[in-house]
Parts: C-alpha cells; sequence; structure tokens
C-alpha cells in the first residue's frame, strides 16, 4: 500500500465506526470510558495492550521526509488561516470555528503531506461535564479578572480534542565549566549626616571549575501543533504516559481531532532547546556556590528516537471586547491553564493601595527615627544641666 491509499484510509477509518449491531455511529465515551452506541447501546471494549507503542528512529524519519513527494489526496480537511492548526471533523461540518484560536475564517485544504502514523494514545478520562464545571470556576476565580468575565462562563464552548504530541528520547554528553561565586560580607564605616555608622556590604569571591556529565532524556514531550500555544499546553503537563495504548481510529470516533502541523523534526528543535537549558542547569548545579558566571556547556547528543501520541485536551476559546482567550484542561487528568483578560481599574486600585501602605510605613520609620532623634539631644540637655549644677556646687 502506498503512502497516499494509506493516509486516505486513516482519514476514512477515523471519521466513520458504524455499530454492528445497528449500524448507527459508534462514539468514546469519556464518562464512561467505552465505546458505545447511543441508539441500541451496543458496548465495544477498550484494549488496553501498549506493545505498538514503541520508539522510532528520528535519523530514519528524517530521511523519508526528505524523499517523500507530496501528493493531493481527495480527502479534505479543515485548515485554520489564522493559526495554522489543522482539524479532522466530520463533513457536514465544513463551516466551523477554529477551537484552537476562535477564528471562523476556516478553509479546505487537501492533505499534501504523508503522516507519520500514531503509535499511541491516551483517551478521555475527564468528561464534558466535569471539564466545563472546571471552567466555570476557573473563570470566576481571581481578583484581578473583570467582574463581567464571570458572566461569561456560560458563553465559553468547551470541546474536547485530540491533540497530536511527539515525545523525543536522546542520550547526551556535556562538558561544562564556569566559575562559583560565593557571598561574604564586609563591614565598612560611613558617614551620614555628621555621624559615623557601618554597614554590611556583599562581596563575591569566584573560583574556576569544569567538570562533565552524561544525561538520557526520556519521553520529552512537545505539542504538534502550531495552532494549541505551548505557553497554553505545557502547564496542564503532565501526562501519564505510562498509561498510554496502542492507537485506534475508534477512539477518535465522535471527537474533535487535529493532524500534527509541527512535523516530527521542527519539533525535535524545541525539543532540543528544551534539553540545553537542562543540561545548562545541571551545569549550574554542579558548579555550585551562591551564583554563577561565564557558564558554558558542549554537548553531544546521540540515538534520537521519537514517538507520536494522540493526547486528549478540553479546549474553550471566548471573545471578551474584541479579543480572543483560551482555556485548557488535560483531558486524562483534568489540570487546568488558561488566559483571562485583566480589570486595570483593580490593578491600578491595588497599586495606589500598595503606594499608601509604603507611604504610611515611611512615614511611621522618619517619625520614629526623629523621635530618637529628639530623644538623643533631651539627654544631652540633661546631661549639660547636670553638669552645670556640679560645677556650681560649693564643696
Amino acid at each position: 500500500m502506498d503512502n497516499i491509499e494509506h493516509n486516505q484510509e486513516y482519514l476514512d477509518s477515523v471519521l466513520e465506526l458504524p455499530c454492528p449491531s445497528c449500524g448507527h455511529q459508534l462514539s468514546y465515551s469519556a464518562e464512561k470510558q467505552v465505546i458505545d452506541c447511543d441508539h441500541c447501546g451496543f458496548v465495544k471494549p477498550i484494549s488496553q495492550a501498549n506493545d505498538m507503542v514503541e520508539e522510532k528512529c528520528l535519523k530514519d524519519a528524517a530521511k523519508e521526509m526528505a524523499t517523500y513527494t507530496p501528493q493531493t489526496i481527495s480527502k479534505k480537511v479543515m485548515s485554520c488561516n489564522s493559526c495554522g492548526a489543522q482539524l479532522m471533523i466530520e463533513e457536514d461540518a465544513i463551516a466551523a470555528r477554529c477551537n484552537f484560536c476562535g477564528s471562523e475564517k476556516v478553509n479546505e485544504t487537501a492533505l499534501d503531506k504523508n503522516m507519520i502514523q500514531p503509535q499511541g494514545i491516551i483517551p478521555f478520562a475527564i468528561p464534558k461535564r466535569e471539564a466545563t464545571d472546571k471552567f466555570k470556576k476557573w473563570i470566576a476565580e481571581g481578583w484581578f479578572t473583570p467582574n463581567k468575565l464571570k458572566k461569561l462562563a456560560a458563553l465559553g464552548d468547551v470541546h474536547g480534542i485530540y491533540v497530536p504530541f511527539w515525545t523525543y528520547d536522546a542520550n547526551t554528553f556535556a562538558n561544562w565549566s564556569g566559575e562559583a561565586g560565593f557571598h561574604y560580607y564586609v563591614t565598612e564605616t560611613y558617614t551620614q549626616d555628621g555621624e559615623t555608622r557601618t554597614r554590611q556590604v556583599q562581596k563575591t569571591r569566584w573560583e574556576y571549575r569544569s567538570g562533565s556529565f552524561e544525561k538520557f532524556f526520556d519521553d520529552v514531550l512537545i505539542v504538534a501543533s502550531k495552532g494549541l500555544p505551548h505557553r497554553l499546553i505545557t502547564p496542564i503537563f503532565p501526562y501519564e504516559l505510562e498509561k498510554t495504548i496502542n492507537y485506534t481510529n475508534d477512539l477518535m470516533v465522535g471527537w474533535e481531532s487535529e493532524i500534527y502541523s509541527l512535523d516530527v523534526l521542527e519539533g525535535y528543535q524545541v525539543a532540543e532547546g528544551q534539553m540545553d537549558t537542562e543540561l545548562l542547569r545541571i551545569a549550574k548545579e554542579r558548579i555550585g556556590g551562591d551564583t554563577q558566571r561565564g557558564v558554558r556547556v558542549q554537548s553531544e547528543k546521540w540515538d534520537q528516537t521519537f514517538k507520536h501520541l494522540i493526547l486528549p485536551v478540553w479546549l474553550c476559546s471566548y471573545i471578551y471586547k474584541d479579543k480572543s482567550y483560551q482555556f485548557a484542561v488535560n483531558g486524562q487528568t483534568g489540570k487546568i491553564n488558561g488566559t483571562k483578560p485583566t480589570s486595570w481599574v483593580k490593578v491600578t486600585f491595588l497599586v495606589l493601595v500598595i503606594l499608601a501602605i509604603l507611604g504610611a510605613i515611611g512615614y511611621f520609620i522618619y517619625m520614629n527615627e526623629q523621635r530618637k532623634a529628639d530623644n538623643y539631644d533631651a539627654s544631652f540637655d540633661n546631661q549639660d544641666a547636670i553638669e552645670n549644677v556640679i560645677n556650681n556646687r560649693d564643696f
């Protein structure tokens, strides 16, 4: 079977799953966590096998991508002009609203690339009702959010979407060098308002250090959607990847899903950046000290592998004052994250309150210092009076 036929079969099977009992459409129920038929009650159990969830060589995938020539196939997918997300949806829902950015500027585009087939999937474990409750609770929280925003909770349409991800493994070896800084304090003398005072001043002693270490990265998780911002999806990590099962089209029927728009090599570039950040963190930790400077890390990576996984996400896009905001729920664990508008009236009020408090504290300190100065002057006046009495006394 060539690539085009394989892709065509993949899309056909994703969009259709008739009930063997009555012929109606089957779908996966997140609440029941089974595949069932709403018409006749037929239930299809889910296999928990995961023998197909295995690592693939990244180098081999790069070679295949370099030699593949795109061709147009008949099946269409939805592509958002605003954010670039590609969605597989039912054929009768062509005029769909993009659930990643909220845009309604959506066109049909032909899928003209060779898809790497998913190896594993984590089914939805959080039903829509629970995700909606989490959204309504979350959108009502936060002192800095506008009061009117709380009324928008009912307007948010929560969508369950199967999102494409890549995971990457890699062996690494890093040479590091840098200086460790150790803080110490010295006492300095200075004059202020005619008085001699002392203060503690921080100094830093530097020591050069170097070394090397090995690090194995396992399952660095990267979202393979260009329409889903990393800053939105990363905070709902982690997924319990050990519960990944073999990918089956059956679990996606009745659900919206996206084809990856960030290919496996582009995803690895993002993962490699995360690896380098972690290697730098480890190097600084090994250099030690209270602070570090001039840190350099030179690393090698080899035996890079990847997996293509499909993971569940509940999304809500809502509009407030002509601006789009997003909210996400981990479809497996229920962990939440999102963006909300800020009420600058409330922020301004808080800033003014803080400034007033700081002003009051400053005034209190000033008055306390003045009282100390007055007491100090009074003690000298008393001392002068006592000395005058003693000097004028006739012994």
